[in-house]
């Protein structure tokens, strides 16, 4: 239970964030997601399953802000999650190199994802977004990463089996 209560908690405060303060720090009117880099890093640390909660979970708040489209975010955000559990298991999750690499390239496809819905519903968006923005990402997991795992060590959010 205070697994959950720390993730819904975290999750807010990152979409918060996301629509409070990072418009402020934005360079040309490209501001990062403080929400994709903590999706992203959580699915590495904890697996695709995990990772998918917290990712549609997300993406759903995030579609509420979206007015053009429900659900494009939720759809993103489980791809992601599900790709970046996958790089998770195949790394030393220790080391952040590959972690931060990982975010870049997945906030480009989920950027990717997002704008081929959007042409498809014929609605224009900005192509260069998506440069911008998975640079400054990977810039802020740099240091989120390590933060996210040493807090999915400890013992309130690891799940241990009782018998």
């Amino acid at each position: 239970m205070k697994k959950f209560s720390v993730l819904f908690l975290l999750s807010f405060l990152c979409l918060f964030l996301d629509s409070t303060v990072m418009p402020f720090i934005g360079i040309y009117g490209y501001y990062p997601s403080i929400t994709v880099c903590f999706i992203i890093c959580y699915s590495i640390v904890n697996g695709s399953w995990e990772g998918l909660w917290v990712g549609v979970g997300c993406g759903l708040i995030q579609d509420i802000f979206f007015i053009n489209i429900f659900g494009i975010n939720s759809l993103a955000n489980m791809i992601i999650c599900v790709l970046a559990g996958i790089v998770g298991s195949n790394i030393f999750k220790e080391k952040s190199l590959i972690p931060v690499i990982s975010v870049f390239v997945l906030t480009m496809l989920r950027g990717a994802i997002v704008v081929g819905i959007l042409f498809a519903a014929h609605i224009y968006a900005d192509n260069m977004a998506i440069i911008y923005v998975a640079v400054y990402n990977m810039i802020i997991s740099i240091f989120m990463y390590k933060w996210i795992y040493r807090l999915c060590q400890k013992e309130y959010m690891q799940v241990r089996w009782r018998f």
